[in-house]
């Protein structure tokens, strides 16, 4: 049995040291089918490294020798293309960077001059002999474009180089996110290194030694500032022929279960939680993110159960750098922006509707539009279908839809407007998953929904309750919570439904109705309108039969809670 590769992106160690490989290779023809200079984008922890690596060593002049060990069994291999070991390979990562302001310059220099110097002690068959001492040079020059530039020089003549940037904006966003536009566009506009090392490309790409470039990274962002004048290559992220190129589709994930002796129907459990990713208006084949997938399969091995916890905590890091997209500091004060409004907007209507941008500068990365482009860029969104010259975006997932909840409550934690105690929070979801007790938890939410009244401000109407409830009930890993779902012919307004099959001891589940009155409007023959139609509804709704299904032998309660603003009125089950 193979060794599982998860958090390994190394190509050569996946093939040499028996880890699994799910078989990409079929889309080097691809790449080479599209322009010479491509730009792809696609979320964190999707597989972009790895699939670089496995084109650093297909590509590689110097591993003619290894084609064999390294790709025998993959699709490649049967079907090599021309330029099959034809180039020298001059390789970045850009997350080495260290993005502190202070360091950035200094760290984005010697990683471009490490790299160089590996480059030129691999090839120095290839290398002009016109310089004496090339390692002494390079290791002289302070700046990257310089050291660049005579890479360019000294190969001109001698071969031909694929430049592969893998996380060109790793440390620009982290720049972003942590001090701001201005020093962001000082090193990617005007005399800015990142800028002038962008140029030296263009340059060497123009009559020069780099006859290929593959970039990648997870925002066209940074990629519109450095290279803003000049078109640096395709943009290959929305092709349909590149959907599935990394990522696993769900023959792909099936294919790994086998060979790990795990039950094919976990996929069943693993589709709604890591699958449905779309990148391309002209394909339908949905995309599980790999990451997730290898993640779930390590954690089921250690003892053959589903794992605790279905969200990888690392998907949560890589997500935090959004924070700075939905909440403003304007003279020291905090608080929630526009687009905090359309994160709530997504959540409480399951989609949105949008044009999605491919390039923009920094200085219009909040504006909505932009916002809403830069969500599906980070996975946070994905297409579901065509919208006239439009697409429609949802949330692809229950992981990614966890991490919209997250967002919601440090938008309010962080501004001051909402918070809870979450070890209580857990103490109530227990006694209401397995007691039957779900009072106590409505009680503690109305009675801090009254007493922090800064979110008065943010709750105007039913569908903003029944976000905040969701973003609330979405910390407990007991239920899965779903809006609007429907039911016999109607749609329940929450359904929370029990995560049989990482706790199937749980005793309960609920279907809830929530509706609300103004303030200024209520009065006691309200209330008993708003009863009775919660109680027809309900009625309706516990004769479903795929409700049945979902709630396997839990006892479902049905639960009618009345609010007068922020206020809960009424709440009773039926």
């Amino acid at each position: 049995m193979k060794k599982i590769p998860y958090g390994v992106s190394d190509f050569e160690k996946i093939r040499r040291n028996n880890y699994y490989y799910v078989d990409k290779t079929n889309f080097i023809e691809k790449i080479e089918d599209s322009s010479d200079y491509l730009f792809f984008i696609r979320p964190r922890r999707f597989g972009k490294s790895l699939f670089l690596s496995l084109m650093e060593n297909y590509y590689d002049i110097n591993k003619k020798e290894d084609f064999e060990q390294l790709f025998k069994g993959t699709y490649i291999y049967d079907n090599p293309t021309e330029e099959k070991n034809k180039y020298l390979i001059l390789k970045f990562n850009f997350s080495e960077v260290n993005p502190h302001i202070k360091e950035v310059e200094n760290s984005f220099n010697n990683t471009i001059r490490l790299e160089a110097l590996r480059f030129i002690q691999k090839y120095k068959d290839f290398i002009s002999d016109t310089d004496s001492d090339m390692h002494k040079t390079i290791k002289d020059i302070k700046e990257a474009s310089e050291i660049l530039k005579h890479i360019i020089k000294f190969t001109k003549d001698k071969g031909k180089i694929y430049l592969l940037i893998d996380e060109y904006d790793n440390f620009t966003n982290t720049i972003i996110s942590s001090v701001g536009n201005e020093q962001y566009t000082a090193i990617t506009h005007g005399q800015g290194f990142y800028r002038h090392f962008f140029n030296v490309i263009k340059a060497g790409t123009t009559g020069g030694p780099i006859a290929k470039l593959f970039i990648t990274g997870v925002s066209p962002v940074t990629m519109d500032d450095v290279t803003s004048g000049f078109n640096i290559g395709d943009n290959i992220t929305s092709d349909p022929a590149v959907n599935q190129m990394v990522g696993f589709t769900e023959t792909e994930v099936i294919e790994l279960l086998k060979h790990y002796e795990i039950n094919e129907r976990v996929i069943e459990i693993m589709k709604p939680w890591y699958n449905n990713y779309l990148f391309s208006q002209d394909e339908q084949t949905k995309i599980f993110n790999s990451d997730m997938a290898l993640y779930f399969v390590k954690e089921y091995l250690k003892t053959n159960k589903l794992p605790k916890e279905m969200l990888n905590h690392n998907i949560k890091i890589d997500y935090k750098k959004l924070k700075y997209l939905i909440i403003t500091d304007i003279k020291g004060r905090i608080r929630v922006n526009g687009n905090f409004e359309k994160l709530k907007m997504i959540i409480e209507q399951g989609e949105i509707i949008a044009k999605i941008v491919s390039a923009f500068p920094v200085d219009r990365i909040i504006d909505t539009e932009n916002f809403i482009s830069l969500l599906y860029y980070f996975g946070l969104l994905t297409i579901k279908g065509e919208h006239y010259e439009r697409v429609k975006l949802i949330i692809p997932n229950e992981a990614i839809k966890q991490l919209h909840y997250d967002y919601i409550r440090e938008g309010y934690r962080d501004t001051n407007i909402f918070t809870l105690n979450f070890f209580k929070l857990g103490d109530l979801y227990d006694r209401m998953a397995y007691n039957g007790n779900w009072e106590d938890l409505f009680l503690y939410l109305s009675e801090e929904m009254t007493k922090q009244t800064a979110l008065r401000d943010y709750i105007k109407g039913e569908k903003e309750i029944q976000t905040f409830l969701r973003v609330y009930m979405g910390v407990t890993n007991y239920y899965i919570t779903k809006s609007e779902a429907e039911l016999n012919k109607g749609f329940c307004d929450i359904m929370v439904i029990p995560n049989i099959a990482q706790f199937p001891d749980i005793k309960y589940s609920y279907l809830m109705e929530i509706k609300y009155i103004k303030p200024s409007d209520y009065d006691e023959k309200k209330l008993e309108e708003k009863i009775s139609s919660a109680k027809k509804q309900l009625e309706k709704y516990k004769e479903d039969e795929t409700l049945k299904k979902m709630i396997g032998n839990t006892k479902l309660e049905r639960i009618i809670l009345v609010f007068a603003g922020v206020e809960l009125k009424y709440k009773s089950t039926f």
